[in-house]
């Protein structure tokens, strides 16, 4: 008999769910080939979030998983800050074309700061969320699961690659 995705994550496991650990991997995981391009695609022609595809890359990689339910909180915790990364975003493009390279890499820096406080957000809605060891390889990844919300399953290979630590 499978055993069911139903198993509450202990203190240890969710102890180590900090936005330190996560902004680490994304880190790692978004500079792995083929992964950033996937990711603006998901985020320009998905209008997906790259930051939560991270986010339930890391998760999925350590076999934790929540309920399908629970997505709309962590969309929620990045709403905010989502706006003002677009709109920022934006105006670091325009100013690539500018002459003053010093100007453009002072835009980016200030962009991946808020890219990390949302990846901060995030986090901090994740730990409110009930989470559970993923016990059957049979449930989708919750990748799977937000790139088929977003019409993005093409995507899927290109963004996970090889996200599972190695033992």
């Amino acid at each position: 008999m499978p055993l069911s995705c139903n198993t509450p994550i202990s203190s240890s496991q969710k102890a180590l769910l900090t936005s330190e650990a996560f902004w680490s991997f994304s880190l790692s995981h978004y500079n792995k080939q083929g992964v950033q391009q996937a990711a603006l695609e998901l985020q320009d022609k998905h209008h997906g979030n790259v930051n939560l595809a991270l986010l339930l890359i890391w998760l999925d990689s350590l076999d934790i998983h929540f309920s399908a339910s629970h997505f709309s909180c962590l969309e929620v915790a990045f709403r905010q800050s989502d706006e003002l990364l677009q709109t920022y975003r934006k105006l670091r493009k325009k100013i690539k074309n500018a002459q003053d390279p010093t100007l453009y890499q002072d835009a980016l820096r200030f962009e991946l700061q808020i890219e990390k406080q949302q990846q901060n957000d995030l986090i901090n809605a994740l730990l409110r969320i009930p989470l559970q060891v993923k016990t059957t390889e049979k449930s989708p990844s919750l990748l799977s699961d937000y790139c088929s919300r977003l019409n993005a399953s093409s995507l899927l290979l290109s963004l996970e690659l090889t996200s599972r630590p190695s033992n």
